[in-house]
């Protein structure tokens, strides 16, 4: 976002809709099925169970990923680069869940660190090298994400695969994956239905008012293990709501104000937040709702029943479906734009008056598998 001409990045975010994708699946077929099991006090299985099924869900990933790059970038170089990026990545990240779980966060900082560091440093070394900025960035997520996955590959992939975990806890994917599809039906079909409407110009432009909540959730990931053992009365308790709504605010606020004054003086050489700037104000709606949206959806998906958490999402898909392409078709890219803000604002709504339900009614979400030990 910050290095791509708005073209480059409309392509790259079109083929990472297949990234985002995988990850909504490994979330809930394998990380937050075992994390739901966990607060129950069950298990959804061993390490080795877990990442035999993250391994089939990154490797579909990354071919899909081969063959979608293909048809964007007319490379291959390129789309072999974000094929192993991208299935590199899914393992990484899905690892790190279940590692940080268990063992803390201080379990996973070196693998964090070498995907930082290597990324940085291969990034640098390839643009001094003379790579196009897309070419250089597709091989530095590539290697970086090679080099971080390595550090979960002992004890992994030694006791069945994707359809012994499905077996053993189909209940928790079903109804995990059934609401993940939901959202997903918004969060990666309705770009597909706006990219005609808008252009491959305005479309990057809207793709990057997602994008501006990347560090938010960067921040959230790696405590998202820890946050989903956290006791649902707590959560929702008037303290610690109002504490969220204004961290949320303030973040907001601090985005509307980078966007205004900060995009000019330090960072006027990226193409799309320069352009982004006339939309400073729905940016930073957006990036308050979304913070509270990444915290709220983490409870949900653990503590609200599965028969609440499919009606909450069918009910927000329709929003999300709806509103953005109704919003470009009537208004072009800023009704686009405002439309999908208030997609996020309509999640915060929903999955906190569904939290607050299961609160109060001692609700209690059923499971699947057997007890621990």
């Amino acid at each position: 976002m910050f290095l791509l001409e708005v073209h480059d990045y409309s392509v790259f975010s079109l083929v990472y809709l297949v990234f985002a994708q995988g990850w909504s699946i490994a979330l809930s077929g394998v990380c937050d099925t075992w994390a739901r099991l966990r607060t129950a006090g069950m298990t959804a299985g061993s390490w080795a169970n877990y990442t035999g099924a993250l391994a089939a869900i990154s490797g579909t990933s990354a071919v899909v990923t081969l063959l979608v790059g293909l048809l964007m970038f007319h490379s291959v170089v390129e789309a072999s680069a974000m094929a192993v990026g991208v299935g590199a990545s899914l393992y990484r990240q899905a690892a790190r869940y279940y590692q940080a779980g268990v063992r803390g966060p201080h379990a996973v900082l070196l693998s964090d660190g070498i995907a930082v560091v290597g990324f940085l440093g291969a990034l640098v070394v390839l643009h001094v090298a003379d790579q196009a900025m897309l070419t250089a960035l597709l091989l530095a997520w590539a290697l970086s994400g090679l080099a971080s996955a390595a550090f979960y590959l002992p004890g992994a992939f030694r006791d069945g695969g994707p359809t012994a975990w499905y077996r053993r806890n189909r209940t928790t994917v079903r109804s995990l994956l059934g609401e993940s599809l939901l959202m997903d039906a918004g969060a990666v079909a309705t770009p597909m239905l706006v990219a005609p409407t808008l252009g491959l110009h305005n479309f990057g432009i809207y793709r990057s008012v997602s994008s501006l909540s990347v560090p938010i959730q960067l921040l959230i990931d790696p405590i998202r293990p820890n946050l989903s053992q956290l006791p649902l009365r707590r959560a929702v308790s008037t303290q610690a709501v109002a504490t969220a709504v204004t961290l949320s605010a303030s973040v907001g606020a601090a985005a509307h104000a980078a966007l205004t004054y900060l995009v000019p003086i330090a960072l006027p050489f990226s193409p799309v937040l320069t352009e982004l700037r006339h939309f400073a104000l729905p940016c930073g709606v957006f990036v308050t709702f979304q913070v509270m949206t990444y915290i709220l959806n983490i409870l949900a998906r653990i503590h609200v029943s599965h028969r609440r958490l499919i009606i909450g999402r069918a009910t927000h898909t329709v929003f999300a479906i709806l509103l953005p392409v109704v919003g470009a078709l009537l208004a072009g890219l800023p009704g686009a734009v405002w439309c999908f803000v208030a997609t996020s604002a309509s999640t915060v709504v929903i999955w906190l008056l569904l939290l607050i339900l299961s609160a109060r009614r001692g609700v209690r979400p059923a499971h699947s598998g057997p007890s621990l030990p």
